[in-house]
């Protein structure tokens, strides 16, 4: 009997210092998490450490499945986020690459990837088309440039 005393014990006692070890190790984290809930904007989403597309604008998710949208400011030059033109149409993504109307841009989302052919609407003209929508005028040079597009030298990195 008095054998079954010492063996619980020790057991009760191994359990302790195990369940303090963990507790010890994880004290640090659990001091720099934020709460999930007080979360409510994309920066202290990506404070809390929480994943972060690589779209424009970025957005991240909490892990209660919360997603927030990185605000960015629209920006005047064209193939730069947002350009916005004075004909109510507007260059939008991440690479410049789609022609919208001004309405719709700030509520555009798209992927950061960079293709040769994005190089020839830095040109183009975006503007009001035949049938009254926003888009690339199809000029001759657009036409060519994206039948051969511009050799990429160095990865672009928008």
């Amino acid at each position: 009997m008095q054998v079954l005393k010492i063996a619980g014990l020790i057991v009760l006692a191994c359990v302790l210092t195990f369940g303090g070890i963990i507790i010890f190790r994880m004290a640090p984290k659990m001091s720099r998490m934020t709460p999930q809930s007080v979360i409510t904007n994309f920066d202290e989403c990506a404070a809390a450490g929480n994943p972060v597309m690589e779209s424009y604008p970025r957005q991240c998710r909490t892990s209660d499945g919360r997603l927030f949208v990185e605000e960015v400011p629209p920006m005047e030059e064209p193939g730069q986020g947002l350009g916005l033109q004075a004909n109510d149409c507007a260059v939008a993504g991440c690479s410049g690459q789609l022609c919208v109307s001004a309405d719709e841009a700030g509520n555009i989302v798209t992927t950061c990837e960079y293709r040769a052919e994005y190089g020839c609407y830095k040109e183009a003209s975006c503007e009001p088309q035949a049938d009254g929508k926003c888009g690339w005028t199809q000029t001759s040079e657009l036409r060519q440039c994206l039948a051969h597009p511009p050799a990429m030298d160095e990865p672009q990195v928008q």
